[in-house]
């Protein structure tokens, strides 16, 4: 498949646009194919419209069988046995926050220290996150943090046979909580609502469709590599900025 770049992209939009005759289009198609290019396709997404447009609420409906409000969904997943594979429910962990914020951060699981401390981020990671915020004006109070899984694995890590089914609770998890930027923090998390490792996917805004509706998140290596890796900070800055960047915090 031929890619085309955002130029000769636009032109082809914009010579099927002048085209009224069925046999124009075709031969303009054609020409286009026999030039090699078969489909197209941008190196970025592009919003052809100027905005986001959100698809009607029937294109996607809420998963079934899961609950239509954020108190109903945060309860559900502390007490459900869909997740006793993963911990009881004594070791499982809500989130924390204000829903509605605008920024909603989504990790993978919970640290082994975050049972104890019944909440997420707690320890020496938790201090790491919380001057993470305060670079960004932030604080736990004014975004709203939640985990893909609701309890840590004792392996540590998500069976991979787990991550379609967090993914689509995650993406109601959204949903309901309704942010307007989503922070997506670590590979598991990365791959299960983006399909794509946290390195690949950093470095650009990316879109997550919630059942007819879209918001933008933002890829960056978790915070627990930083304390193994505090060379990594300058990059996970970069990724913070444009966290941040348009929106109202």
């Amino acid at each position: 498949m031929t890619k085309l770049i955002s130029h000769p992209l636009e032109r082809v939009v914009n010579d099927l646009a002048t085209l009224d005759d069925p046999r124009a289009i075709a031969s303009t198609l054609q020409w286009w194919a026999d030039a090699g290019v078969d489909m197209l396709v941008d190196e970025e997404p592009r919003i052809w419209t100027g905005r986001l447009e959100s698809t009607p609420q029937s294109a996607m409906a809420a998963p079934v069988g899961l609950p239509t409000t954020l108190v109903d969904l945060v309860a559900w997943m502390a007490t459900t046995g869909e997740f006793s594979s993963i911990a009881p429910p004594e070791r499982r962990i809500s989130p924390f926050g204000t829903p509605g914020s605008p920024v909603m951060i989504l990790t993978d699981t919970p640290e082994a220290s975050d049972v104890d401390a019944g909440t997420l981020f707690s320890g020496e990671l938790g201090a790491l996150f919380d001057k993470m915020l305060a670079a960004l004006r932030l604080d736990r109070s004014r975004i709203y943090c939640a985990s893909l899984s609701p309890a840590r694995p004792l392996s540590g890590r998500i069976d991979e046979i787990l991550l379609p089914r967090l993914a689509e609770i995650a993406r109601h998890h959204i949903h309901l909580a309704a942010p307007k930027r989503v922070w997506l923090l670590g590979q598991t998390t990365s791959r299960a609502l983006l399909g794509m490792d946290d390195v690949a996917a950093r470095g650009k805004l990316h879109l997550i469709n919630h059942e007819g509706h879209i918001v933008e998140s933002v890829v960056s290596i978790h915070p627990r590599r930083l304390i193994q890796s505090p060379q990594r900070k300058a990059d996970v800055w970069i990724d913070m900025q444009r966290l941040v960047e348009g929106i109202e915090t």
